[in-house]
């Protein structure tokens, strides 16, 4: 059944359309008994017209766009029905001598007026139908895409056909249907007809086609259910009147308006929900791609690229930087003795701890196997001694078991720790500032590890 927008089941959904339903029963059933009183508005046909077929092909477009992704018939078939009735709501308003003055196809109460207004609400709930038997039936894979797109295209020309068929080719064969409504806007026989009980079963077919094939297993198909709902109301306002401009005939166009607003804001929330997951999905597929999957420090791509922004600053923001690298003294002979998973846990315990000591706003990476990389940003290379210094106390201070209890060999794990200052005025080449770093690390272990040292020789006193 995840054929529309939301295909998990949403209890909060059903909920509000619950709440919207009863509301719009009551109000239903509030109007009722004033149906027939006359209102002394004017004809406002135009207007909801207008909006009608707006509301309908903004919501075409949204399902349509919505098939060409998912590749499901039923919701194509779905697009289709919401196209047919924007574009027989379009074409009733060109029709309109309230739009074009002279134009005499859709004067209130004529045998084109009456015959469109049916055709529009019988074949959108036939369309409604036939996109839920659609959906019952549809095999479990989706369309291939050549097949996707000639079923797009055979949807909107599925749509444009029975606008000319129900416009064109049908209204010279049908009885003259302006005989149901008199000149005074009386349309008592039309109530009395059979019109209105064909209207009826279309649109409770609908809406029972929603709820048997759907079980509102979605919030999409909750909206789905009310707009069926809706036109139900519509129809029971709008016969519940026997005469134009009353209370119940502006009051029918409400619900429809309503039910047509109410597909819409569904959509569009399902577009803000989809667009805050891709956002979310975006968000969380980028910090993976810059952090290292198994101490979750930056990885050194990231790395590289902060530190291609330290240089890049205009010189009016320039200010000294330090680059510090660290490497675990002696971890090859760790991971060949305790294994590579006591090493990984190694790993994660000294990254653990030299993030702690950092400042915000300093960033600390994964460079190596066993080497670690970060920027101090703003920070001098007195200040930035003293920070290595209380990184290499802290991981010293973890007393991880080292490898070996020789003499030569502390008893537990240490670092070893270059660093090198970028003044503000200098200006180096990024390579040369993680190579004068890579040297000072060098320069530390070769006096005999477990200290932090600069390039001009000069180590700190290990505690």
């Amino acid at each position: 059944m995840k054929d529309n927008f939301s295909a998990a089941p949403s209890r909060p959904a059903m909920i509000l359309a619950g709440v919207l339903m009863l509301l719009m029963t009551a109000a239903a059933a509030l109007l009722l008994p004033y149906a027939n009183q006359p209102t002394a508005g004017s004809n406002l046909r135009p207007v909801l017209i207008t909006a009608l077929a707006v509301n309908n092909s903004i919501i075409a477009y949204l399902i349509l766009l919505h098939f060409y992704v998912k590749r499901r018939p039923a919701t194509g078939l779905l697009g289709a029905a919401f196209a047919y009735s924007a574009l027989m709501a379009i074409y009733q308003l060109l029709m309109l001598p309230e739009v074009f003055p002279g134009q005499q196809g859709l004067q209130l109460g004529s045998h084109l007026s009456i015959w469109l207004w049916f055709a529009r609400l019988a074949g959108f709930a036939m369309l409604i139908m036939l996109a839920m038997l659609c959906l019952a039936w549809q095999p479990k894979p989706p369309l291939s895409p050549r097949l996707s797109s000639g079923f797009l295209l055979g949807c909107l020309l599925l749509a444009l056909s029975l606008v000319w068929l129900v416009t064109q080719w049908l209204p010279p064969h049908l009885p003259d249907l302006s005989r149901l409504v008199s000149q005074q806007g009386d349309y008592r026989a039309l109530r009395d007809s059979g019109l209105p009980i064909a209207l009826l079963l279309s649109w409770g077919g609908a809406l029972a086609s929603v709820l048997l094939v759907t079980r509102l297993r979605s919030a999409f198909h909750c909206w789905l259910a009310l707009c069926c709902y809706g036109y139900l109301l519509y129809l029971v306002l709008v016969f519940s009147s026997s005469q134009r401009l009353t209370v119940g005939w502006y009051a029918s166009r409400f619900f429809e308006q309503f039910a047509a607003t109410i597909m819409l804001g569904a959509l569009l929330f399902e577009v803000f929900r989809l667009q805050k997951r891709l956002q979310s999905s975006y968000s969380q597929a980028y910090e993976t791609s810059i952090r290292d999957s198994l101490t979750g420090l930056f990885s050194r791509r990231h790395f590289d690229s902060a530190l291609d922004t330290l240089r890049q600053r205009p010189p009016e923001q320039a200010r000294p930087f330090t680059v510090l690298m660290a490497d675990i003294d002696h971890f090859k002979r760790y991971n060949d003795s305790f294994g590579h998973v006591q090493g990984d846990d190694c790993l994660r315990q000294i990254a653990a701890c030299m993030a702690q000591q950092l400042r915000d706003g300093d960033t600390l990476a994964r460079y190596g196997g066993e080497e670690f990389i970060a920027i101090l940003d703003g920070c001098d290379e007195l200040h930035a001694a003293q920070i290595a210094e209380r990184i290499r106390c802290a991981v010293e201070q973890l007393a991880i078991p080292a490898a070996s209890d020789a003499a030569t060999q502390a008893a537990v794990v240490t670092v070893s720790i270059g660093l090198h200052c970028q003044p503000a005025a200098a200006l180096t080449a990024e390579h040369q500032l993680v190579e004068l770093a890579d040297k000072a690390l060098y320069l530390a272990k070769h006096q005999g590890r477990n200290r932090v040292c600069r390039l001009s020789g000069a180590a700190l006193p290990t505690g």
